[in-house]
């Protein structure tokens, strides 16, 4: 058993700061979502609204925006009054969301739709049970019902687990994303002047990865394209041992407001590392650090090498007919014009979604599908190729899986890129990859994935970075 990590960097519906004693004395489900959210948020609070009216009054729910452009304050208190007695809504700025999150393990990223102010979230969606001492004592993967977590509750909280013993968790559901456990020693929030935002969704262990980051001093966003940030990185492990150093290229797309700053750095292996970063602006020096998750990256191509030769299929493989290619609905044909060969041999940067739009194996299922048909009318020269990852068959107008969505087949394309290798397997979907024009792999999203990290990565490239 662990101590449940801090949530005091954010404030409650009333705007009154969060304690963190507020978790103790009674069990606690703890839960990360958005108050616009279409499906999983609804699904998720009806769940745990049967959880809490099974258990009694003794039992409490805290819900965590991810939102906190549209979560603010005011809204949230209009929310909880259609909540059962016992729900809490937090938020916070970016940065403590931010923050918070990465403590609990939690991904999540901004999906642009194209239309001002009508984004949506892409994010994680397991919940968290917190026992009466405080202590972080299971989580429940997306899909699992509510009598499956009141029986964990009421094991936890009735004859309990034998002291020192793993925390209890129910089977595996729908979703089989591994999450980085929260180290030791992790702060609430970053230290010094420099206030640090990681925008990437997804940052490996192993050769030099990607970070994108956003970067506020004391007088606001840093947007001077000029700047020259350092960034160091050291193990999270009290030491501070040193184990990379790298700078920071500032990149900011076309019709982007943010000027995002993008670091290449090495991360041993995955878990909790700390990066500082540091910059000179003017006459002052401002500096801060934050803690950072490093994934595992399993059979996945390595950032920096040859991506795979295996052929996507394309409308022209089909003789044009997309649902032999694609179980989206509303299917956008430009993402299935192109090859991965076919890019590869014109040298042209290009954006792999392996993603499902019928075959649902994990909250974030089909979000990359719609982020991709954004992003298209953006890149007009960059080639979107989907691919469906899961073998099926057609039978008159509907698509059937072989197999079942617990033990799904990969197409062998799928499986050239590695997404179903461990730790992640087959139902880790989706997995976004970004190649450049000479062929290799730059960045890699798996899960959650928002419109910054392809749109600063494509620019990154685009701009001979």
């Amino acid at each position: 058993m662990r101590v449940a990590p801090a949530l005091s960097a954010l404030v409650d519906q009333d705007g009154k700061a969060y304690q963190q004693s507020a978790l103790t004395g009674g069990p606690t489900l703890v839960f990360f979502g958005y108050t616009h959210c279409p499906d999983i948020c609804p699904a998720t609070t009806g769940i745990i609204n049967d959880v809490l009216a099974g258990y009694g009054t003794a039992m409490r729910a805290v819900f965590v925006s991810v939102d906190p452009e549209r979560d603010t304050v005011p809204w949230l208190k209009e929310y909880v009054k259609y909540l059962p007695t016992g729900f809490t809504a937090l938020t916070g700025g970016a940065v403590q969301v931010k923050t918070t999150a990465d403590l609990w393990g939690v991904r999540y990223a901004r999906v642009e739709t194209g239309t001002p102010g009508e984004y949506s979230m892409s994010h994680t969606a397991e919940v968290y049970l917190v026992d009466g001492a405080g202590s972080l004592r299971a989580h429940f993967p997306f899909g699992t019902q509510a009598d499956a977590m009141l029986a964990t509750v009421r094991l936890v909280t009735g004859t309990g687990s034998p002291a020192g013993s793993s925390a209890v968790t129910p089977p595996p559901a729908t979703s089989t994303t591994p999450l980085p456990t929260v180290a030791p020693g992790t702060t609430a929030a970053p230290v010094g002047a420099l206030s640090i935002e990681v925008i990437s969704s997804s940052v490996w262990a192993g050769p030099a990865t990607p970070v994108i980051m956003r970067l506020t001093g004391p007088n606001g966003p840093l947007v001077d394209t000029r700047l020259a940030v350092s960034i160091q990185i050291t193990t999270d492990d009290g030491r501070g041992e040193v184990v990379s150093r790298a700078t920071a290229v500032a990149v900011k797309p076309p019709g982007v407001p943010d000027v995002s700053y993008v670091a290449s750095v090495k991360l041993p292996s995955a878990g909790w590392w700390r990066m500082a970063v540091s910059t000179q602006v003017g006459e002052t020096r401002l500096a801060g650090a934050i803690a950072l998750a490093a994934l595992d990256p399993g059979a996945t191509p390595s950032i920096g090498s040859r991506a795979p030769t295996a052929h996507t299929p394309t409308l022209d493989d089909v003789a044009g007919v997309a649902l032999k290619i694609t179980t989206d609905p509303l299917p956008d044909l430009r993402l299935s014009k192109t090859s991965t060969t076919d890019a590869l041999a014109a040298r042209k940067p290009f954006v792999l979604i392996v993603d499902s739009g019928r075959f649902k194996v994990t909250p974030a299922c089909g979000k990359a599908l719609g982020l991709a048909k954004y992003l298209v009318d953006r890149w007009p020269t960059v080639p979107f190729i989907h691919l469906e990852p899961y073998v099926y068959d057609v039978i008159t107008d509907t698509a059937v899986i072989r197999g079942s969505l617990g033990a799904p087949t990969i197409v062998p394309a799928a499986d050239a890129w590695g997404v179903a290798g461990p730790p992640w397997g087959a139902g880790s979907m989706p997995w976004v990859f970004i190649v450049d024009g000479n062929g290799l792999v730059r960045a890699k999203y798996q899960g959650v994935v928002g419109s910054d990290d392809v749109d600063v990565i494509v620019s990154l490239i685009q701009q001979g970075g």
